[in-house]
């Protein structure tokens, strides 16, 4: 029996986080259609609340809670809603993100700042408040291939992740050593095709995201987490093999020293210059 089969009976409930658009939206729809009551929630009321109306129409019940996750308390009051509207909670998504690119030394305080609290801070307090109240379920990080190794350009954003990843491996861990059934999963895609990428794409520190053979598409990355929720594992990279080529450089410094700037050039000529 795979965890959605577990999960599939009428009115089981998911929190997705930053769902108003991008990967969020498209997990939030997935899970509608596996049979869930969903909690939409982002910084932006209209997404938010248009992304809930997709869920209803799916047939499922939604709440729309626009709100920022650095706010105090904000996960804590997204948990306590979930179980008070649809009776328990069983996946919380915690996808919400931001992705900044220079390099360090040009790096703002703004940016350093509100990408941890984002990035990674935002996923901890979500992992906290998907803790203290679910029976048993699943907590799914949405992290990055960032997450394992060094990303020059993106070294804030890498740090942020892979600070991310770390946490969700231990916390996946005590809760299997406190018996209680709670899996935390983590799921690292390569560059996807969204608005955060966008945005950034005209920047010269950008090009480490566009090394690979193509960027990913949304909808890879929702079937990559579906997928990940039907299965035992902990995690899943996407696509896998620049998993391991990216662990590769973490384990010879020396070497990526060179050879990273020199994939970065590869990246720089892919980089779509609008």
């Amino acid at each position: 029996m795979t965890v959605l089969d577990r999960f599939l009976l009428p009115g089981w409930a998911a929190v997705v986080t930053g769902s108003g658009r991008g990967i969020g939206r498209g997990i939030a729809l997935a899970l509608a259609d596996a049979g869930a009551d969903v909690v939409v929630t982002g910084r932006r009321t209209a997404e938010v609340e248009a992304v809930a109306d997709e869920v209803t129409a799916r047939g499922r019940r939604a709440l729309a809670r626009p709100g920022d996750l650095r706010s105090d308390g904000f996960s804590d009051v997204l948990a306590a809603e979930a179980v008070e509207a649809f009776g328990r909670l069983d996946v919380w998504v915690n996808n919400a993100g931001v992705l900044s690119t220079a390099p360090v030394w040009q790096s703002t305080d703004a940016e350093v700042t509100s990408t941890i609290e984002i990035n990674t801070l935002g996923l901890v307090h979500g992992c906290r408040a998907a803790v203290d109240v679910m029976r048993r379920g699943d907590i799914l990080n949405v992290v990055s291939l960032s997450a394992l190794g060094p990303t020059p350009g993106l070294a804030i954003y890498g740090a942020s992740k892979a600070a991310a990843l770390s946490y969700s491996q231990a916390l996946h861990i005590e809760m299997g050593a406190a018996r209680r059934p709670i899996r935390v999963r983590a799921l690292c895609p390569d560059a996807v095709s969204t608005d955060l990428l966008h945005a950034v794409s005209d920047r010269p520190s950008s090009a480490l995201l566009f090394t690979g053979p193509r960027v990913l598409g949304v909808d890879e990355v929702v079937e990559g987490a579906m997928d990940l929720l039907s299965s035992r594992r902990q995690l899943k990279v996407i696509p896998a093999w620049r998993g391991w080529l990216t662990r590769t450089q973490s384990v010879l410094p020396a070497a990526s020293r060179t050879l990273t700037p020199m994939v970065a050039r590869v990246g720089e000529r892919r980089r779509p210059v609008r």
